[in-house]
């Protein structure tokens, strides 16, 4: 099943995440950081749980939107259960269109692998990361540390 980001995911979120990327600056760790922060806060995480433990992560979305444009931020599976369409439903639910480009703030080696390009129509943008981290703290006015 597909459900909503709970108060006792956020460990599990925040964890998988960071530790996924490979951060080459302590700016792009402070960023990632800041996006995480936003996405908990307005619960923008979907997560793909077993129908009878609710509270057994087997993946998770992050996803939004940047002036309409439909934004993955990331997507995370644990090891054992990817390559078994858990990545695939969670984005089909968000983003059911599958003519439309899905836009991304991060790309990791995996979505590679995976052929994200030519399956989910996904496209990295550099600038996409900086331009959302501009925009929650313009919207928040204040300064990252």
């Amino acid at each position: 099943m597909i459900r909503k980001i709970k108060p006792l995911d956020h460990d599990f979120i925040y964890h998988s995440w960071l530790h996924s990327v490979k951060c080459p600056t302590k700016a792009v760790t402070g960023m990632t950081r800041c996006l995480i922060d936003d996405l908990v806060r307005r619960e923008a995480i979907q997560i793909w749980c077993p129908d009878d433990d609710q509270d057994h992560i087997i993946g998770w979305m992050a996803h939004g939107t940047l002036d309409e444009t439909p934004l993955l931020h990331f997507i995370f599976v644990k090891k054992n259960f990817r390559k078994n369409g858990v990545a695939r439903d969670l984005l089909r639910k968000v983003y059911p269109d599958t003519t439309s480009p899905i836009f991304c703030t991060f790309w990791s080696w995996h979505m590679q692998k995976l052929g994200a390009k030519e399956r989910w129509n996904a496209r990295f943008v550099g600038n996409l990361l900086p331009t959302v981290i501009w925009k929650i703290l313009d919207g928040e006015n204040r300064v990252l540390q």
